[in-house]
């Protein structure tokens, strides 16, 4: 070890944490038990755009991801930068995101501290810029692990040494949701059979969504599923979802259907979302936490592929998939809702098995912590 790491303990945690994204957020909640196993609470630090919420949620110090003159003095105390995880290395839209967090483990080496990339999935890279940037990065790192098989053969593309694990949050724990949450959801659950399952929707903003895609939703679901399904729509990060959610519930009402959209105030933690996904009978979804949360679950899933990353989940779990390159594919979507509903059991137990090899995968983003900082000298 270093000489400049000598006396120091902080951890500092980088990712897309406080902004209500559940994917992120049950990412960071896992990680941070993780530490929690390894460091006392008080030598972890969470870079977080709202450190309040993230330090009420998770018990561990935050600070402000945007606050460059804190960061620089934060790492200049740390022993170890924790990169991750979800899809940080990416530029659909810009190369900025790869510029943001590039930098956090450029500065970090330049201070003094060791770094790793923890569990993520790398890319899509599209531009000349974002892949050198990711790969020089990458190659500052004092190790990486990766959650998916393309991030890996990336990496060994690149001549880069990497662990292929899988998403942390196949390892979350569900906790107890708070009363108000289990009490809106009783009678949605109350009497559930085969002519009343309890359905669950995520939807997300994405310009391959159209309104043609959401009238075609609605007319697979209402055709394809049994007249009293009861469907509860969940907004995974509230401020974006809850608008596609209500126009999809504007025109559900219109067919004479009923729904209920979650008021997820008072889950203010991931792990409780495991515990209200788990109540499904089964799970229509764009967001890929809610699919790997329900999963986890052994809850049968449907997929909206809006990005590589959700087709490849459902692909390996043998779910189905609704695919968003037709403008008019309800035909296509109506018989795998059928299809889904149908064969429920049987997609349930697939999803057991496979979760269990995901969740073994999973747990060496553990070991690799520990690992890192066993090699570390004490302070």
């Amino acid at each position: 070890m270093e000489t400049s790491q000598k006396g120091r303990k902080l951890i500092v945690v980088s990712g897309y944490y406080g902004y209500g994204n559940l994917g992120d957020e049950a990412i960071c909640e896992q990680l941070v038990a993780e530490l929690l196993r390894l460091v006392p609470a008080k030598d972890i630090l969470v870079l977080s755009a709202n450190p309040e919420a993230t330090t009420r949620a998770f018990g561990v110090p935050a600070a402000a991801r945007a606050d460059l003159a804190g960061l620089l003095s934060r790492l200049g105390q740390a022993r170890l930068l924790v990169s991750g995880g979800g899809g940080l290395f990416q530029d659909t839209r810009s190369p900025g995101s790869v510029v943001f967090y590039g930098a956090h483990i450029a500065i970090a080496k330049a201070l003094g501290a060791q770094s790793i990339v923890y569990a993520q999935g790398v890319g899509p890279l599209k531009t000349a810029a974002g892949k050198v940037l990711t790969r020089l990065a990458f190659k500052q790192c004092n190790a990486i692990s990766v959650r998916d098989r393309q991030s890996h053969e990336l990496m060994q593309a690149w001549g880069l040494k990497s662990e292929l694990t899988a998403d942390p949050v196949w390892c979350l724990a569900p906790t107890p949701p708070a009363p108000a949450v289990q009490a809106a959801l009783e009678p949605l659950a109350a009497g559930r059979d085969a002519e009343h399952p309890l359905i669950g929707l995520s939807l997300r903003p994405s310009t391959l969504f159209s309104d043609q895609h959401n009238n075609c939703l609605l007319a697979a679901l209402s055709a394809g599923l049994p007249a009293g399904a009861r469907l509860l729509l969940l907004p995974l990060q509230r401020s974006q979802d809850e608008p596609v959610l209500s126009r999809f519930l504007d025109g559900w009402q219109k067919l004479g259907r009923q729904a209920v959209l979650l008021d997820t105030s008072e889950l203010v933690r991931p792990s409780q979302w495991l515990a209200v996904l788990a109540q499904l009978d089964l799970l229509v979804s764009m967001r890929l936490h809610a699919l790997i949360m329900a999963l986890a679950s052994a809850v049968p899933s449907v997929g909206i592929a809006y990005d590589p990353k959700v087709s490849k989940l459902l692909t390996e779990f043998e779910q189905p998939i609704l695919n968003l390159a037709q403008d008019n594919p309800k035909e296509d979507w109506l018989s795998a809702i059928k299809q889904a509903f149908s064969k429920r059991v049987e997609l349930s137990c697939l999803a057991v098995g496979k979760s269990e090899s995901a969740k073994k995968l999973a747990c060496q983003n553990f070991n690799l912590l520990s690992r890192i900082l066993s090699m570390q000298s004490d302070p």
